[in-house]
């Protein structure tokens, strides 16, 4: 199975509720990735989802957050982490995914997500098949097996506030969304001797 940590509750109801009201009137534009150009599109066949500007107070809970938790992912992975990169707080409305991707640390790309040791989403809001206000359907973080094992797949827990953590060559990609709207706080630490 891929490597894969998680906490329940990384961040209190009241943390979470205070962050997705302001995503509920946050601006936001489309989410770039690593490789386009300035100023360029992603194809939306390959990623669809709107990243939010919130208040500095919101990203500052989060980093505060993120970086009490270093110490344990270290741990965890074996592996001395540095920065942190600023969390992008991410808004994926009905029919929005992510095609199956790595999020660094691997040779088949050279640029400055080489760097990136540590993948974490923090969900906060729930999924249900039920049509509940604030919630959402389809969506699910899948995380894929490494070489043999290719046609291994693991759905992440995704609870409201749980963080997953998994190591940035993981191959993962996010399902499209079928009802709703999902948020979520993404981040990465990277390597210590960049």
């Amino acid at each position: 199975m891929p490597e894969l940590f998680t906490v329940d509750n990384f961040l209190c109801e009241r943390d979470r509720q205070a962050i997705l009201a302001e995503l509920a009137t946050a601006g936001s534009a489309e989410a770039k990735v690593y490789g386009s150009s300035a100023g360029g599109s992603v194809d939306p066949r390959v990623r669809s989802v709107l990243k939010a500007e919130v208040s500095p107070a919101a990203a500052k809970l989060v980093t505060e957050h993120l970086a009490a938790i270093r110490p344990t992912l270290e741990a965890r992975f074996s592996v001395e982490l540095g920065e942190l990169e600023e969390p992008q707080f991410l808004r994926y409305r009905e029919g929005d995914h992510f095609v199956a991707h790595q999020d660094g640390n691997t040779p088949i790309v050279y640029d400055e997500t080489r760097h990136r040791r540590v993948s974490i989403v923090i969900f906060l809001n729930e999924r249900s098949q039920n049509d509940e206000e604030g919630t959402y359907d389809g969506g699910s973080l899948v995380l894929h097996g490494a070489y043999p094992d290719l046609d291994l797949r693991q759905e992440v827990p995704c609870a409201a506030g749980t963080l997953a953590a998994y190591r940035s060559e993981t191959t993962h990609e996010v399902m499209p969304i079928t009802r709703g709207e999902r948020f979520t706080i993404v981040s990465w630490f990277r390597t210590a001797n960049e």
